[in-house]
């Protein structure tokens, strides 16, 4: 058996058969949850490669009864995805430039600048936290659609969900704590060598907070690739349309269903794909900003 010092259950603990019988418990449990999670994902990328008679066929099938590979390039070709996946990674990688450097320095003014009022701001975006989205809907609207004093219209354009991505409460709080366990000494000392706020930020706050930038940086990039609210309500530009909004216009498009379960696949697999690949710095980035030091 392998070592399990370091688990709730312990080897000493697997030896009593009171323990064993929990550990198998616990692991069917976890058996349950993910087949229940992973089967209608499963069932939609199989679905995909179905005609439409199997489809609907009575009683249902699981496997198709013939892989037709073909379908992904006839799907990805005529629906014109390539074009839905830049628009949406054009919108993602705006929103994590604006989360990362706003975000980023207003929790570092919170943390190591401390200008006066510090504790009300913190009220204030704790506050912001707590109100529903519903009830920003319509001023924020009503603002992208003629911003106050200068009265520019952005509506039809991917600022106002960047400008949303960078006024981000949440990411505020994770910078700050981040930023709060970074020794004083360290900025000090820029000062004494004659660096500024802004130099301070980018030559030794940046540097020495590479785990926590990553962590937003993805959970933002991978946030904003399924979004559909707000790109659905400011753009009706057919050329600008992102993937989420996409997938919701094709139910009443002409589009048969088994082209519309391909399209899904290829909406989930850029963020599969994440997961995959930074697994681990986004496991970790759950203890980021919790753990001082």
């Amino acid at each position: 058996m392998k070592n399990m010092d370091k688990g709730i259950l312990t080897n000493a603990d697997m030896k009593l058969t009171r323990y064993k019988l929990l550990y198998v418990v616990m692991f069917a449990i976890m058996l349950v949850y993910c087949a229940a999670s992973f089967l209608p994902v499963v069932w939609i990328m199989l679905s995909g490669f179905k005609d439409v008679k199997e489809m609907y066929a009575v009683p249902a099938t699981f496997l198709p009864k013939n892989f037709d590979l073909s379908k992904l390039t006839r799907v990805w070709n005529e629906m014109k995805f390539y074009k839905y996946y830049g628009n949406t990674f054009f919108m993602a990688l705006g929103c994590v430039a604006f989360d990362l450097v706003i975000s980023g320095l207003a929790g570092y003014v919170l943390s190591s600048l401390k200008p006066k009022g510090t504790r009300f701001m913190l009220a204030v975006i704790f506050w912001i936290m707590l109100l529903p989205g519903t009830m920003r809907t319509v001023p924020l609207y009503m603002e992208f659609k003629s911003m106050p004093l200068i009265g520019i219209n952005l509506l039809e354009t991917f600022w106002p969900i960047w400008l949303m991505a960078g006024a981000n409460a949440f990411n505020i709080i994770l910078f700050k704590n981040f930023f709060d366990g970074i020794s004083p000494s360290l900025i000090e000392a820029a000062w004494i060598d004659g660096c500024n706020n802004i130099g301070i930020f980018f030559k030794i706050i940046l540097p020495l907070s590479v785990p926590v930038f990553l962590v937003v940086a993805m959970f933002t990039f991978n946030g904003n690739l399924g979004t559909f609210f707000w790109p659905y309500l400011l753009i009706s530009d057919r050329e600008k349309t992102v993937i989420g909004v996409q997938l919701f216009r094709m139910k009443t498009s002409t589009y048969t269903m088994d082209y519309q379960m391909i399209a899904l696949i290829f909406s989930v697999v850029p963020q599969v794909l994440i997961f995959a690949i930074f697994q681990k710095q986004i496991m970790g980035g759950v203890n980021i900003g919790g753990v001082k030091g």
